[in-house]
């Protein structure tokens, strides 16, 4: 063996003492590779045909619902975006709902072409100010919450870190400091998984049912749930993703694994849940809009409605999974804008809606009319509700419709928790735009040396959301 071994080695010997040769021999390892990355490639991108052997991505991914017959089937529509799979290579990346419901990876691209119609609440926000101020950015006294009440937080991203510069009241109200740290939890997701680094800003948060924004100060602006639009006054809050959309324990998980819930139920077959209209709530508040509801639906054969107690022990209180076993559902407004819309257009429901006054960041994609109507408009006395609900028991083929026009476009695309990342991703970006560059760092006096001598100190302001969210209901006084 050691002997074949040593007349291998003098065979290479005299190609390897020759320039020309060792270089001869170089060029053809180069071809070869590139040869070979090309095969690679084409294999990749050649989408499998009929179905062959799955393969690559391109293949069999991109599969998402589609809807017939009043169950999911095959694939509706390829979301295909340019990708270059992080190398470099020009190759093609589909949006697959069933794998990508929670990626929240996704590139500023894939983001945009994903979901082109995301952004209307921040390209408002946008133009609302460019048209107030014109090129003169946001100012650190426009987002002071001094003249905020309880509910409140200032925060800052500093190079890739989130940190919480001041908080107003949200420790001494269990809902209040849920929905901060909800919100704050989305932030820091949207930050660590960014392919891309995120740009230093600072910002405030008003997590408040009424945030209670006035004319006084017409410069102010806040990051907030909703906004009234009828109120002029609320043009100038820029609306993000509310705290549901992580979780929120008293409904539901986290917000993807609901989805998943609700598709579970009936197989995700429309035919086959309850041929009645659901309701489950309190008419202690916003009576003017749910009595009407309780009188329309009284003693109607279709009807499910229910008025229930805040008491758990209700018998009529069901879960917010348990609403998906109906083909119809209702969404009303609360205090102000209500978390449960976006839980009853996952279900693969037909969902009645009154005229809203408060908006999401989400609400321009309802659709009431035409191929695309993706639920049911009624007015607020709801009056028109029962010869709505007639005519859709009369005509199930259009009632599935609706249901498979909210599955497929909201509930599998818009209301994504990746998409939810996406969003904050490029509010991160437009707000840098068009709001002051932060000053990180705050200087305080400290002891040095063995003399006791004072001197000045620099850190960064504020405390890293790490430390902040670890505190269970005592927070630094500098930062209640």
């Amino acid at each position: 063996m050691a002997s074949g071994a040593t007349n291998r080695t003098d065979m290479w010997r005299p190609l390897l003492r020759s320039r020309r040769n060792l270089a001869i021999l170089a060029l053809l390892v180069v071809v070869g590779y590139i040869s070979f990355a090309q095969l690679g490639l084409t294999h990749d991108n050649s989408g499998g045909g009929g179905g062959g052997g799955g393969g690559g991505r391109g293949a069999a991914y991109g599969m998402i619902h589609s809807f017939g017959g009043g169950k999911t089937a095959g694939t509706i529509k390829t979301q295909q975006v340019p990708y270059d799979g992080g190398g470099g290579k020009a190759g093609r990346w589909d949006f697959d709902v069933t794998v990508d419901r929670d990626n929240h990876s996704l590139t500023r691209a894939q983001c945009d072409q994903t979901f082109p119609l995301l952004y209307h609440e921040l390209d408002r926000a946008k133009a609302y100010w460019k048209g107030q101020q014109g090129d003169k950015k946001i100012g650190p006294e426009q987002i002071d919450l001094k003249w905020s009440g309880d509910g409140g937080l200032s925060g800052m991203i500093y190079k890739q870190q989130l940190y919480v510069t001041h908080s107003r009241g949200l420790n001494h109200f269990g809902h209040w400091k849920e929905r901060s740290h909800a919100t704050l939890h989305q932030i820091q997701r949207a930050i660590l998984t960014s392919p891309e680094p995120v740009p230093d800003i600072e910002f405030s948060i008003k997590i408040n049912d009424k945030i209670n924004l006035t004319p006084d100060d017409p410069s102010v602006t806040v990051w907030t749930f909703s906004r009234n639009i009828h109120d002029p006054v609320m043009e100038r809050v820029w609306v993000i993703p509310d705290f549901n959309w992580w979780t929120y324990p008293r409904v539901a998980g986290a917000f993807g694994d609901f989805q998943r819930q609700a598709m579970a139920i009936q197989g995700d077959n429309f035919d086959s849940k309850r041929d009645q209209l659901v309701w489950r709530g309190t008419v202690d508040f916003n009576l003017d809009l749910r009595g009407p509801l309780m009188a329309q639906t009284d003693g109607q054969p279709w009807s499910d409605v229910r008025r229930i107690d805040e008491d758990a022990g209700d018998p009529f209180r069901i879960t917010m999974p348990d609403h998906c076993r109906y083909k119809f559902a209702v969404h009303t407004e609360g205090t102000t804008w209500s978390g449960r819309l976006k839980y009853l257009l996952s279900c693969h429901s037909v969902v009645f809606v009154h005229r809203l006054s408060w908006y999401t960041h989400l609400y321009h994609l309802l659709n009431p009319s035409g191929a695309g109507q993706n639920y049911v408009q009624v007015e607020n006395d709801w009056a028109d509700l029962p010869p709505k609900m007639d005519e859709l028991i009369m005509k199930p083929a259009k009632a599935r419709l609706i249901a498979d026009n909210a599955a497929s476009e909201l509930r599998d695309k818009y209301f994504t928790p990746a998409a939810q990342t996406c969003y904050w991703r490029r509010l991160f970006e437009v707000w840098s735009s068009v709001s002051f560059e932060p000053e990180p760092w705050e200087y305080i006096r400290s002891t040095a040396g063995d003399g006791g001598s004072m001197a000045m100190e620099r850190r960064v302001k504020g405390m890293t959301y790490e430390e902040y969210v670890f505190h269970d209901s005592s927070v630094p006084a500098g930062l209640r």
